[in-house]
């Protein structure tokens, strides 16, 4: 019997190889774009699942309250002062290691020397709580004292070759030496935090401050957020209640205050530290400092969302096609019956055929992933293979998406034909109607429906990120390089600037604590005086530490009072530039009135007076609304050079400064980035998420093509004779044409109807992810239904012509 089957289903394929063509391809297309994404949603989901505490280790973060009593994005990152209270306070607390970095640091080995981003300095505890395999080293030992370090296998190579790293020295900033004690397996692609070197965090005692005073080891610093720190805490342990304890001991420890209107804010009021979940952090945190940048649970939810449309989509096609080629298989179907043939009996073949083109679509939808696979990694940034599919749960997945594809797809068509009466087929009766025709026609709509939003949501997208790359940001962006700036360009930066302008290429140069496209972390609070009354931060105000020449080399506009001069000695010290959002949070009138204000800004606590006021610019992306910034001088906590070139005059530019790097910091490597490519980064998830989102947007409408042509065939091919008789009695190709046509297009205006409300909703909830953004406006709502009608009437276009213009005569003897 099993043998029969096999045979009829392959004589069915070969009778009606395009029904077979457009429903292998159709499910060949949604399967493999289901693998695709499925490959990409376990990659994301499986960030930091490789620690051997992972359930029980979580960041510390503090979060900030928002008047109501809400949380908002805080920091990934606390004050140094809160991890040895949280240890002598907190038994639950197995372990606790804190981390810090510089950001980009030079480190020199012999005469070689490389900036690095990823060198952080870390407690001992950290091997016992983040799972970091040491290949050389005691990991005991291996940050207990100063002046210790730990290279991954990569850096190792990178610095030694092939010589044995242990007991060799690195120098660090140009004045620490560290002894390589440890060789670590490079940190894995599915971390949310990449290092290349840990040293010893004890390194740190003293450099600023000591005693109580110290920065990272003493005990008042519960104001600068610029530790990361992960705790291991005991099996069992309940982080919401600790969160609620670590409350109360913040009131315990940090004074409450008083506002301008005198109401009583606790500390615990502001400010919280909370507990991620490592294996959260990747999808789920999103803090305003993350030091990488991370995935986003909404875009894994959406492309599993987009997976299963395209499969249900495929589905419906098959289902589609199946019940209206009924009639082609209803005198086989009728003789089988008179033959003896039971309903299950013809169920059962057919639901076997469909599972064997279900099966021949997998063969071909894994044969067509292999093949796009590279091209997909690549987009999406991730190591992916099949791998990720090859555990016990990959296997069971990927098995029930199988058959339940080949269920879902063929069961109403088997159940639909095998209970077909035999005296009806026989007289014919049952191939002159439409039979489920309205069933066929929702099926349509839903397709459609699906396809018109993904296109309306398409044409926002693209709008919104077309916004992003054109925004007027308040600088010039173009024609700006980034370069890190080390202590000996620092230390001498006079004679350094000199040198670098006397080359014309090099059209201005300056320093800065941040550039444009960085995050704004530092917000110690200030006080000010307005129209003779003092208040003191009443909301948070960034700092930004630079160098004199600063808003000339972004190109700044100034709309009060004036820039800082050289020619002020006292700018260096006293004189403060806000933006036009912290005038007006001060409850200034107008820019002008701000100009001559006195200020004082903590930690550092300086005192002066406000000299000029500029337009608000975008100094981080657009996600989020300009904040208030005050700026200051202070070069000697730069860490950023940024030079504007003139236009063409790149590669003069950069040779001017290796030569000039060559005199004041011989050995150092130069690494630069355009401006334009750290703002381009700050929305690469948003652009690599939304090409595929219209790359698999596509599919889905190149899906629903498919069953549309198929059903435009079947529908001409049941109206041959009608067609032949109205060509006979006169009527034109066109008016044949459109009357085919016009069935099809009212399908897709009520896929329209019922996709724009769902799609304008989505669109709406997507775009408040920006601060500034585009408005939905008609265009998406006219070009989705242009572009929907357009496609729709090219798919059945070849169809109706094709009947429209054939011979009434062959029509006729149709049947």
């Amino acid at each position: 019997m099993f043998r029969t089957f096999l045979k009829v289903t392959w004589r069915n394929i070969r009778r009606a190889k395009g029904y077979a063509a457009l429903n292998i391809g159709g499910l060949a297309i949604g399967l493999a774009v289901c693998t695709l994404i499925t490959l990409y949603v376990r990659s994301e989901l499986r960030f930091d699942d490789y620690h051997q505490y992972g359930d029980r280790i979580f960041r510390l973060q503090r979060t900030y309250r928002n008047e109501d009593g809400s949380f908002q994005r805080g920091f990934c990152t606390m004050a140094p002062s809160f991890a040895p209270l949280l240890r002598a306070e907190f038994p639950e607390i197995e372990r606790l290691a804190r981390l810090f970095t510089f950001g980009s640091t030079v480190v020199q080995a012999g005469d070689r020397s490389f900036t690095e981003a990823r060198l952080y300095f870390a407690e001992p505890e950290i091997f016992d709580i983040l799972t970091i395999p040491l290949l050389a080293g005691n990991p005991q030992t291996a940050l207990a004292d100063k002046g210790n370090i730990v290279l991954s296998a990569s850096m190792a190579r990178k610095y030694f070759g092939d010589e044995d790293p242990l007991g060799k020295s690195l120098i660090v900033n140009e004045r620490t030496a560290f002894q390589v004690v440890g060789v670590m397996a490079d940190v894995p692609f599915n971390a949310h935090l990449h290092f290349d070197f840990l040293a010893s965090y004890l390194t740190l005692k003293g450099l600023y401050g000591s005693g109580d005073n110290d920065y990272f080891y003493g005990t008042t610093n519960y104001s600068d957020n610029v530790t990361l720190a992960y705790a291991r805490l005991a099996p069992g342990a309940k982080p919401a209640e600790m969160q609620a304890k670590v409350a109360a001991l913040i009131d315990r420890r940090l004074p409450a205050r008083t506002d301008d209107q005198g109401r009583l804010f606790k500390a615990s009021d502001q400010a919280v530290i909370t507990f991620r979940p490592v294996r959260e952090i990747h999808l789920r945190s999103h803090a305003n400092n993350e030091f990488e940048p991370g995935g986003d649970i909404k875009y894994v939810r959406l492309f599993t969302l987009i997976a299963a449309f395209i499969l249900i989509i495929a589905g419906v096609n098959f289902t589609n096609l199946a019940s209206a080629r009924a009639s082609r298989r209803a005198k086989e179907v009728g003789l089988r019956k008179v033959a003896g043939a039971s309903p299950r009996t013809l169920a059962v073949q057919f639901l076997g055929e469909s599972v064997f083109m279900t099966f021949a679509a997998l063969v071909f939808a894994v044969g067509a992933t292999t093949l796009v696979l590279p091209a997909f990694r690549a987009s999406t940034g991730h190591p992916l293979n099949f791998g990720l599919l090859l555990t016990p749960a990959g296997v069971l997945a990927s098995l029930g998406i199988f058959v339940l594809t080949g269920l879902a797809a063929g069961l109403y068509p088997a159940v639909y034909l095998a209970s077909f009466q035999p005296n009806l087929i026989l007289r014919g009766d049952l191939t002159k109607g439409r039979g489920r025709a309205a069933l066929r026609r929702a099926l349509v709509v839903f397709q459609f429906a699906i396809s018109s939003a993904l296109i309306f949501s398409v044409v926002v997208i693209s709008r919104q990120m077309g916004y992003v790359r054109r925004a007027d940001l308040g600088f010039e962006r173009r024609n700006i390089i980034l370069i890190p700036a080390n202590s000996a360009m620092i230390g001498r930066w006079e004679g350094f600037r000199t040198a670098l302008l006397q080359d014309r290429s090099i059209l201005a140069a300056t320093l800065s604590k941040r550039a444009p496209a960085g995050r704004l972390l530092d917000a110690p609070g200030f006080q000010a005086e307005v129209n003779g009354q003092k208040f003191q931060s009443s909301f948070f105000m960034p700092h930004n530490r630079v160098e004199h020449d600063f808003f000339k080399t972004y190109g700044m506009t100034f709309v009060a009072g004036r820039d800082f001069s050289t020619q002020v000695p006292t700018d260096a010290r006293e004189a403060f530039v806000l933006n036009e959002t912290a005038v007006r949070n001060l409850g200034f009138k107008n820019p002008e009135e701000a100009v001559g204000a006195p200020l004082q800004v903590f930690a550092p606590n300086r005192g002066g007076r406000i000299i000029g006021v500029v337009r608000d610019f975008n100094y981080e992306s657009l996600h989020r609304p300009v904040v208030a910034i005050v700026t200051y001088i202070a070069p000697e906590q730069a860490n950023t050079l940024s030079l504007r070139i003139a236009p063409g005059s790149l590669d003069k530019a950069v040779r001017r400064v290796q030569d000039v790097f060559s005199q004041f910091s011989p050995g150092v490597e130069v690494k630069y980035d355009f401006l334009t490519d750290r703002l381009a980064a700050l929305y690469r998830n948003e652009e690599r998420m939304m090409d595929l989102f219209k790359a698999f947007s596509l599919l889905a409408v190149f899906v629903s093509c498919l069953g549309l042509s198929g059903l435009a065939a079947y529908s001409a091919a049941l109206r041959t004779k009608e067609i032949g008789v109205r060509k006979v009695l006169g009527a034109s190709t066109s008016s044949v044409f459109v009357l085919l046509s016009k069935e099809f297009t009212k399908w897709v205006v009520a896929a329209n109807i019922v996709a724009w409300p769902l799609a304008f909703f989505a669109m709406r909830r997507w775009l408040g992810n920006f601060a500034y953004r585009v408005d939905v406006g008609p265009w998406p709502f006219v070009l989705s239904a242009a572009l929907a009608f357009l496609i729709a009437l090219l798919t059945v276009s070849y169809q109706s012509a094709r009947a429209a213009v054939s011979d009434p005569v062959k029509a006729l003897r149709y049947e």
